[in-house]
Order: C-alpha cells, then structure tokens, then sequence
C-alpha cells in the first residue's frame, strides 16, 4: 500500500468503517469511502487539485480536511489519521 502511485486511490474497511485512502502528490490521505450527499462510495470518484470528487454527481470534497466544497454536497467527509510504518500504511479510526 506504500506503493501506491500518485494520483491512486484505493477503498478499505477498517474496524467496520469503509474508507479510501488517497496519495495526492507525496501525502497520503484517508476520507470516510461515502459521499454526503447520497451516500456514494467516493473511491469511484477522481482526485484533482487536492479534492476529491464524487463520481455520482460531481460533488468536491478537500482531501486534508474533508470538507465539502460543492454542491450538492453540504456536509463534509469524515477524515482520519494515516501514516506509513514499516512500510504499512496504518489509518487510525476514532
């Protein structure tokens, strides 16, 4: 997962929460895997300028703090800690 190429996503689930992570550039980022709207998995979307967009209807969402930055979304994503150990990448759900 460390591999994971700039610009790629990938969904997981974690302690029962679905989440994607998402390498933007050189960081890593994890958003709970549902749009706000209509509850979409957001890993079917597309990244760009640092946002990560809903495949459904186009919805924008900032990968750093998962707020929602378009309609028809209101309501941001929820976001997590992620970090590489060892080569793993480790997300912690609060």
């Amino acid at each position: 997962m460390a591999e994971l190429p700039a610009g790629a996503m990938r969904p997981f689930t974690v302690e029962g929460v679905t989440i994607v992570v998402v390498r933007d550039a050189d960081e890593l980022y994890a958003l709970r895997d549902q749009c706000t709207h209509e509850e979409y998995p957001l890993s079917e979307g597309w990244l760009e300028d640092g946002c990560l967009f809903c495949a459904m209807h186009g919805a924008k969402f900032d990968l750093q703090t998962g707020a929602a930055l378009s309609l028809p979304a209101y309501e941001g994503v929820a976001t997590f800690p992620v970090r590489v150990r060892e080569g793993m990448v480790e997300v912690k759900i609060e």
